[in-house]
């Protein structure tokens, strides 16, 4: 198990995010090995790095963050993203955890609440702002209500095991591999083969999609979740 964790980091904003760097420069077991004030660097250093986690604090930039994510998801396959902007509307949101951000928070969260979601998307988890989790899964709910207006080929998305409807409802509240392992009793390795053989399955990139997904087609419930 790794002691440390790699951080690269974009800010084009020189004001308040400073503080941010500072703080979490000096947390024990979180290394920055970057800073970044565009996306043409943060793409190549990120290939070059390839860091455990990306933080993107892009504001009036050229290319947004969801945009950004699957170039450098293509470089560096295993780098959780989290990205920190003021825009808290569902259509955004869902935009960018489909894109395989894993971690989403507004530009006035704590920095607890930052460290918490480098932890948790580190560990394999996705963490997002409550009052955008709650509007992405109430348009998850109309999409269940109306689900012809929103998906296409519905019937073709494929039917889950048993063990693999489990680690899905775990991932959807957020559970790393180590506790879904120690919630279902089986080793973490099983637990990341399992989540590979969905992704092949599904045929999508990120855990987000799969319990995005997963909820549109009603394999998992918002119940399953904790949201409700």
């Amino acid at each position: 198990m790794r002691n440390t964790t790699s951080i690269l980091v974009t800010s084009n904003d020189n004001g308040d995010f400073r503080c941010i760097l500072d703080s979490l420069s000096s947390q024990n077991g979180l290394n920055i090995i970057g800073i970044e004030k565009d996306e043409t660097h943060t793409i190549i250093k990120s290939e070059r790095l390839k860091p455990d986690v990306l933080i993107l604090n892009l504001m009036q930039s050229v290319m947004d963050g969801a945009e950004l994510a699957p170039i450098i998801h293509r470089r560096s396959p295993d780098t959780a993203i989290i990205m920190i902007c003021d825009k808290d509307e569902n259509e955004y949101a869902g935009k960018a955890l489909k894109a395989g951000i894993l971690g989403y928070l507004l530009r006035n969260a704590d920095m607890n609440k930052i460290l918490h979601a480098v932890k948790i998307v580190s560990l394999g988890g996705y963490f997002i702002s409550a009052s955008i989790k709650t509007k992405i899964f109430n348009a998850i709910t109309l999409m269940n209500q109306f689900p012809y207006q929103f998906l296409e080929n519905r019937e073709k998305f494929p039917e889950f095991s048993s063990t693999e409807r489990s680690i899905v409802e775990y991932v959807a509240k957020g559970f790393s591999d180590d506790k879904i392992a120690n919630y279902l009793h089986i080793s973490t390795g099983t637990i990341r083969n399992c989540i590979a053989v969905i992704k092949q399955k599904t045929k999508l990139n990120s855990r987000i999609q799969i319990v995005i997904h997963s909820l549109v087609h009603g394999l998992i419930s918002l119940k399953d979740t904790g949201i409700m």
